[in-house]
């Protein structure tokens, strides 16, 4: 399969497009609209990166969504003069970059190739996601590819350490070299040692033939070794030897065994604190942690949901036979809000369980999970074709309305029949949320009634409003208000 860069382009400027394209790279495919580029990026697997030009296809929103449910999470750049700030916004949102249309060959030509090398990178190690986060770590793991720099990945079960190990062994060149994986968690003392070095015939009792360890197995290649953090004090002592000395002793064995072997290890304790309170080896944790790479939790990157969804239902579809489901809007911010204690994993169970047991072939709220349903206004929601100024104001109405349920509860209370001395009664907000004239106005009087309610405390404020501190800072200077 080639992978190439999908441009569409008006015909003049693919002279530009044509002197920056280095083809021993990738493949550049032309396409003169939106209906062409569907159609190829659904007939020819591999599209990689979308190049497009603002005059091409004004409705970039429709365009966008259409695309990526055909490839989920694909990188897509708009190349364009420079552009006013609800433009950027819209671009922000939609997760696209900008590249200056005046930008030279040369600098064109590198702008492309690292996009279209981290996008590769992305897709043959199975991320998705465009968030900040993943294309920060997918830059580094780029950087640090092609040496044999140790390298400790850390993060809560299921957010995809693995996938990252996979894409820092594909950027390096033990690329074509075994990859093996140890969980370490899952064996005891006994087995792990024989699982890491191997062991002589007759070493122990059930010791029938000699057996190969992962070190000698991963010779010249990368050992993945997840949940280092479970190792045992003896095991950490002797792995630390193995990676000091770049050998290791097979159980039962008097000789020792030259080993070249890149080691990527992850964990999802905080080893820090395991090495301050003596859990895990200083020294160890030291030649394990030469570069950190923190995995987000799948929380932290919200962001990516609706591009794993539709990954996780395609690839339902093939695995199951199940029909192509989409989700619903209401469906979609339930998923969204949720926290995900089980991170990118149980997103891909849930969905799964969805692919085949829905009764539609839209995903409504009611299909999803209990645990799932009505938590779309805990949270903010991700933008999705709008500005950063519409979705904020979107959290904001959500929050004045759920506000003005909790009022008028409690003021049902207040205006009973035993209302307590000193009790102040606050008027509920508008039964209809104001309009669009009235909006700035609304946000102002929620802020200081949020502020009122808290006893000025901004914490609690936000916390009440269902934004950020950032956020509702941000408001207080909007607003002139201290």
């Amino acid at each position: 399969m080639s992978e190439y860069l999908l441009a569409l382009t008006l015909p003049a400027s693919r002279a530009h497009l044509d002197a920056a394209h280095d083809p021993a790279r990738f493949d550049l495919v032309y396409v003169a609209g939106s209906g062409e580029a569907l159609e190829t990026v659904s007939a020819r697997s591999g599209c990689r990166l979308v190049v497009l030009e603002r005059d091409v296809e004004s409705q970039l929103a429709p365009f966008v969504h259409r695309l990526r449910r055909v490839v989920p999470g694909l990188d897509i750049v708009l190349w364009s003069p420079v552009v006013g700030d609800s433009v950027r916004s819209e671009l922000h949102g939609l997760g696209i970059e900008l590249v200056d249309r005046a930008l030279a060959p040369l600098d064109l030509e590198q702008f492309l190739r690292h996009r279209f090398e981290r996008a590769s990178l992305k897709a043959r190690a199975g991320i998705i996601g465009r968030s900040p986060r993943i294309h920060e770590i997918l830059a580094t793991l780029i950087q640090i590819g092609p040496t044999d720099i140790p390298v400790l990945l850390t993060g809560p079960s299921g957010a995809g350490k693995e996938l990252f190990a996979r894409a820092l062994v594909l950027a390096s060149r033990r690329a074509d070299r075994p990859l093996v994986a140890v969980n370490v968690g899952a064996l005891a003392e006994s087995v792990l040692e024989s699982e890491l070095f191997g062991h002589e015939k007759g070493a122990f009792t059930g010791a029938v033939a000699r057996k190969e360890g992962v070190f000698e197995r991963a010779d010249g290649g990368t050992l993945f070794l997840d949940e280092v953090g479970e190792m045992s004090p003896h095991m950490q002592v002797r792995l630390l030897r193995a990676l000091d000395l770049g050998e290791i002793t097979p159980v039962g064995s008097s000789r020792s065994l030259k080993v070249d072997v890149r080691v990527v290890a992850a964990t999802n304790r905080d080893i820090a604190t395991e090495v301050r309170e003596g859990r895990f080896r200083e020294d160890l944790y030291y030649r394990l942690n030469v570069v950190h790479v923190s995995v987000p939790a799948l929380a932290e990157r919200r962001e990516d949901i609706p591009d794993l969804v539709q990954y996780f239902l395609l690839e339902a579809s093939r695995q199951y036979g199940a029909p192509v489901r989409r989700v619903s809007e209401a469906a979609m911010r339930s998923l969204i809000a949720y926290n995900w204690p089980g991170n990118v994993r149980e997103l891909r169970n849930v969905l799964q369980g969805l692919a085949v047991l829905a009764k539609q072939t839209a995903i409504e709220p009611e299909d999803l999970p209990t645990s799932l349903r009505g938590s779309e206004s805990t949270l903010l929601p991700v933008v999705a074709g709008r500005t950063l100024d519409q979705a904020e104001r979107d959290v904001i109405l959500q929050s004045l309305l759920a506000l003005r349920r909790d009022l008028q509860e409690v003021l049902s209370l207040l205006r009973g029949p035993l209302v307590p001395t000193g009790a102040v009664l606050v008027d509920p907000f508008p039964v209809e949320p104001p309009g669009p004239q009235s909006l700035r106005e609304s946000e102002r009087e929620l802020v200081e009634a949020a502020l009122h309610a808290a006893s000025g405390n901004r914490r609690l404020a936000a916390g009440r409003l269902g934004i950020s501190e950032r956020t509702l800072y941000r408001k207080l200077r909007e607003f002139g208000l201290r």
